[in-house]
């Protein structure tokens, strides 16, 4: 029920029903109407419009979620969990949320919405000018998973320490020859320079690359491009002879095992594995996978931490980089060479 159909209905004014529902006090209405309002808002669910609230309230408690395609943000997943752990810590604090997604996010901009907000949070931005309009209009803002413009902070994982952890412990292990499964780019998507693609595609590229130098191993080509499926990228590496992988992704490293098996090898058996990100299906896939935890509750907490002491003081932090490193959660798809 809207706020225009209670008044209709108790034959009084929007602006009566909207002063009682707001707790004004300087305006006249028998107690017997007010309680009359109120019963009827509570008993049909009455909600109020927050983007009329905004545009009337003296402190904006309203933030905006900017993040990518939805099926994009979801589908990484990780970094969802990380949202909601900064949606539920700010709401204690007051605030209320819109999440706004783009469909074309690599090609579009962060604008905020229509509507006036108190602070905005920027997901998975992939290059700091497509903060432009967030820098330009004064709003507090936290870019979570992504960098950020010269008005807002970024909130990252170190993802070069976290593939230096991955390879590490795969060297420890006794591999030599490491492949790296990076992330795919459809040659039906729009061309992408390196700059172009999320900060993780490219720190965990540059860790692969300079600890293959370090250890003299001759790193595979196709773990240098983003053009090669992980099909590709696995047969090369049985080429090379590899004993061992990093894939970008938990769901990469499912399909790795899936064509592993085809060439008849097994995890961890001829092969180890280890993946980034940890979502709860590691532990139950078959063999469960040793995964490179990306640290999302932090992050997200981070987040909200961040945007609360710049909705006090804007240019708190302004232009710097939260870092958090990840961790390593050891299963059975990793295990020393078998040659």
């Amino acid at each position: 029920m809207s706020l225009k159909s209670i008044a209709a209905e108790l034959g009084v004014t929007p602006a009566t029903v909207s002063r009682v529902l707001n707790a004004k006090k300087n305006f006249s209405v028998s107690p017997e109407m007010r309680e009359r309002i109120l019963a009827l808002a509570e008993s049909s669910d009455y909600t109020p419009n927050p983007v009329y609230q905004a545009m009337r309230a003296k402190e904006n408690m309203q933030i905006a979620i900017l993040q990518p395609h939805l099926l994009q943000v979801a589908g990484c997943a990780d970094i969802a969990v990380g949202i909601d752990h900064m949606c539920k810590l700010l709401l204690n604090h007051g605030f209320s949320f819109h999440s706004l997604n783009h469909i074309c996010g690599r090609q579009q901009d962060y604008r905020l919405p229509a509507w006036k907000v108190g602070g905005a949070v920027a997901v998975d931005v992939f290059r700091p000018e497509l903060l432009t309009p967030l820098d330009q209009a004064n709003v507090p803002y936290v870019s979570l998973n992504g960098v950020a413009g010269p008005h807002g902070t970024a909130v990252l994982t170190d993802d070069y320490a976290n593939c230096r952890l991955a390879l590490g412990y795969l060297r420890e292990l006794g591999h030599r020859r490491i492949a790296y499964i990076n992330q795919y780019r459809s040659p039906e998507e729009a061309p992408f320079t390196l700059e172009d693609h999320h900060y993780s595609v490219r720190e965990r590229m540059r860790s692969y690359s300079d600890f293959c130098a370090e250890t003299g191993f001759e790193p595979l080509p196709e773990s240098l491009s983003w053009d090669f499926t992980v099909a590709e990228t696995v047969a090369a590496a049985l080429r090379r002879k590899c004993t061992a992988f990093v894939s970008y992704s938990f769901t990469q490293g499912v399909e790795a095992v899936h064509y592993l098996k085809q060439h008849g090898l097994q995890v961890p058996a001829d092969i180890s594995l280890v993946a980034f990100n940890n979502p709860p299906l590691a532990r139950f896939v078959e063999p469960p996978i040793t995964c490179l935890e990306i640290p999302v509750i932090e992050m997200g907490k981070a987040a909200a931490d961040l945007l609360l002491q710049k909705y006090k003081t804007p240019d708190w932090r302004n232009g710097e980089t939260v870092m958090f490193k990840g961790r390593l959660i050891r299963r059975q798809s990793t295990a020393p060479p078998s040659m």
